[in-house]
C-alpha cells in the first residue's frame, strides 16, 4: 500500500540577518524604551539635600549636653532642608517672607547651639574645630538672611510699581471732582477790598458807596 509523504517547505536560502533581522529590531526598540524610562525616573527624582557633616564631639565630658547638641544639629539640618525647599518656590512676596522667617529661625537656633559649645567639655582640638564650624555656619545663615531680604524687597518694589498708575488715576479723578464741586464766584468784587469812607463823613444824597451787591444801579425809568 502506497504511503502519503508530506514534505515541509524549506526556508529560503539567505543570510542569518535576513531571518532574524525583524526580531533584533523589535528587541532593540524594547531596549530603547527601557533606557528612556530609567532616564526619566532618575531625571525627575528629587535630589537629596546636602546636609552639614556632623562635627566631632567625641571628647565631650557631659553626655547629656552632648546628646542635646547632636539633637540640635539634626534640627538645624531639617531647617536647612526646609529653607532650600522654600527657596525653590519663591514666586511672591508671601513666599519671600516665609523664606526670610525660616532663615532667621535657623540663625537663632544656631546661636543657641554656639553658646553650648563651651559647656560640652571638649578638648582643645575638638573645641577649636567646632568653633570654626559654628562661625562658618553663622556667616552662611546671615548670607541667607540677606538674600531673603533682597528677594522680599524685590517683590515689594514690584508691587509698588504696579500700584503707581492706579493711584495716579485716583488722584486725577479726585481733583476733577473737587474742581467740579467748587462754587462759581460772582463777578461782583467783594466789598472788603473796597475802601470805605470814614464814619463821621457825610456823603451827598444818592452817593454810591459800593458796599453791597446790586447797588449803584440806575432806576429803570418808564
Amino acid at each position: 500500500m502506497a504511503k502519503l509523504i508530506l514534505k515541509q517547505p524549506k526556508p529560503p536560502k539567505g543570510s542569518w540577518l535576513s531571518h532574524y533581522g525583524s526580531q533584533l529590531a523589535y528587541a532593540g526598540f524594547i531596549g530603547l524604551l527601557l533606557i528612556i524610562s530609567f532616564g526619566m525616573v532618575f531625571a525627575f527624582k528629587p535630589h537629596s539635600t546636602v546636609m552639614q557633616a556632623l562635627p566631632s564631639i567625641d571628647s565631650a565630658v557631659e553626655p547629656q549636653l552632648k546628646s542635646q547638641y547632636l539633637s540640635d544639629w539634626e534640627q538645624l539640618n531639617e531647617m536647612q532642608a526646609t529653607y532650600e525647599q522654600l527657596a525653590k518656590e519663591v514666586s511672591s512676596e508671601e513666599h519671600a517672607l516665609a523664606l526670610l522667617n525660616q532663615a532667621e529661625i535657623a540663625w537663632q537656633h544656631l546661636l543657641i547651639m554656639s553658646e553650648s559649645v563651651a559647656q560640652l567639655g571638649l578638648n582643645a582640638s575638638d573645641k577649636k574645630q567646632l568653633e570654626a564650624e559654628q562661625a562658618y555656619l553663622q556667616d552662611q545663615w546671615q548670607a541667607r538672611i540677606h538674600f531673603s531680604e533682597l528677594r522680599l524687597e524685590r517683590f515689594k518694589s514690584q508691587e509698588q510699581t504696579a500700584d503707581l498708575p492706579e493711584k495716579s488715576a485716583k488722584v486725577v479723578s479726585l481733583n476733577a471732582d473737587n474742581a467740579a464741586s467748587q462754587p462759581v464766584v460772582a463777578g461782583q468784587p467783594s466789598n472788603k477790598y473796597i475802601a470805605q469812607p470814614p464814619a463821621d463823613l457825610k456823603l451827598p444824597a444818592g452817593f454810591c458807596t459800593l458796599d453791597s451787591a446790586g447797588v449803584c444801579k440806575p432806576e429803570t425809568s418808564n
